[in-house]
């Protein structure tokens, strides 16, 4: 199983790509980097952050945990959309009762 992400900047957005299999066996590297893949000043704040999740092969309990402190975290600096959001983040959400907070970062 590997897991990986790319993180790109462009003017107007950054996009945030997870590929793989996002387990807690695969995410201790981007766990420890995730307060630090994008770097905002004030002035940038209107700006949008989309994290695409149509690679995810699979998402566990942990690594739907992950997604959620990543869109929490960069939520206060973007716009945070969520494109392409696999069934099973969404049951997830559901289980966790975080389905209502979940909602408005994700993109039809």
């Amino acid at each position: 199983m590997t897991f990986e992400w790319n993180a790109s900047r462009s003017e107007s957005s950054d996009t945030l790509q997870l590929i793989g299999n996002l387990t807690r066996t695969t995410l201790l590297p981007l766990w420890q980097q995730r307060m630090s893949l994008f770097k905002k000043t004030l002035s940038d704040h209107k700006s949008c952050l989309y994290i695409e999740l149509n690679r995810l092969e699979t998402v566990d309990s942990a690594g739907f945990v992950l997604i959620c402190e990543i869109v929490h975290h960069y939520s206060e600096h973007y716009a945070v959309k969520l494109i392409d959001v696999p069934h099973l983040v969404k049951d997830f959400a559901e289980l966790y009762d975080l389905d209502e907070w979940i909602k408005p970062y994700i993109q039809n």
